[in-house]
């Protein structure tokens, strides 16, 4: 048997059930959308930033009018960019990237204060000269500035029908002032690589300090063959005393013993003349050389 009005206080029950869903649900709706909105804003606050106010290369010194400010979302400025404010920290510093107009001034792509220009740790009398390297080459791109290296050719010689492989030292104990476009005091060595927000082992060159007549020497070796560098020891001041290698064919021989066996010019054409030497004393029988082409004296 059923009590009076019972389904009436279901009724309302499930009225008051169905208006405090849609209460709490448009509640929800209105924190989602106001905080999805909040985080839309800050995303795309404008923010202002130091950016580059002309194409620049890496190496120019930055001026007041290498620079420009501009209001960029947030969410689209880099890590480490510079704020207006610190117009200072820029001006006067040299650029370790090129940059394209507009892009943001970041501090990791600006030399500090102890990184001086390439130019300025030259001693007299000497060059920089940049060779290329490899993975290998490089020691697993583990050589830093600051290290020694010894560097040795490898070329290949034709010997008639042979082909021969030929490796021979070049030059020693040059120092290496930069790796790829990073360069450090040799007293801080990597730490001022890390500073300058650098990966370390990714570079495709190497920077050496060499005398002009050094720097002739590796011109010529670049146009032969292939430079392996030898990394020294940082007490390391032996000479290298090495002799060429040759590989290949068996007709492959070093340079010095290929002069020694090389067989002996034949003379050039003429013909052997005798003379007869007279005068107070007796004659004398001689005989004369005299090339194909020239009159007998």
């Amino acid at each position: 048997m059923k009590l009076p009005g019972a389904s009436l206080w279901l009724g309302l029950a499930a009225i008051l059930s169905g208006v405090a869903a849609f209460y709490l649900a448009q509640r929800y709706l209105s924190e989602s959308s106001a905080e999805v909105e909040r985080a839309w804003r800050e995303r795309y606050a404008s923010r202002p930033v130091l950016v580059a106010a002309r194409d620049l290369v890496a190496g120019r010194a930055l001026g007041p009018a290498d620079l420009a400010r501009r209001d960029m979302p947030a969410a689209f400025v880099p890590g480490g960019a510079l704020d207006p404010a610190r117009l200072s920290v820029a001006v006067g510093k040299p650029l370790l990237l090129p940059l394209r107009a507009g892009d943001p001034i970041v501090e990791s792509q600006i030399a500090t204060i102890n990184e001086a220009a390439l130019a300025t740790r030259l001693h007299e009398g000497t060059r920089a000269v940049t060779v290329p390297v490899d993975e290998v080459s490089s020691q697993a791109g583990l050589v830093r500035p600051g290290d020694r290296v010894d560097l040795m050719l490898a070329e290949q010689l034709d010997e008639g029908a042979d082909r021969c492989v030929r490796v021979k030292p070049l030059l020693e104990s040059l120092t290496v002032l930069a790796t790829g476009q990073v360069q450090a005091d040799p007293a801080e060595g990597a730490e001022a690589m890390l500073r300058c927000g650098f990966d370390a082992t990714a570079y495709s060159t190497i920077t050496l300090d060499v005398t002009p007549e050094q720097a002739q020497q590796l011109a010529l070796a670049l146009r032969v063959g292939e430079l392996i560098p030898l990394l020294r020891g940082e007490q390391d001041s032996t000479a290298l005393q090495l002799d060429e290698r040759i590989e290949g064919a068996p007709g492959c021989a070093p340079s010095a013993e290929r002069s020694k066996n090389a067989p002996a010019a034949p003379p050039p054409p003429g013909r052997n003349i005798e003379l007869i030497v007279g005068g107070d004393a007796a004659a004398q029988r001689l005989r004369q050389w005299v090339p194909q082409g020239r009159s007998r004296p």
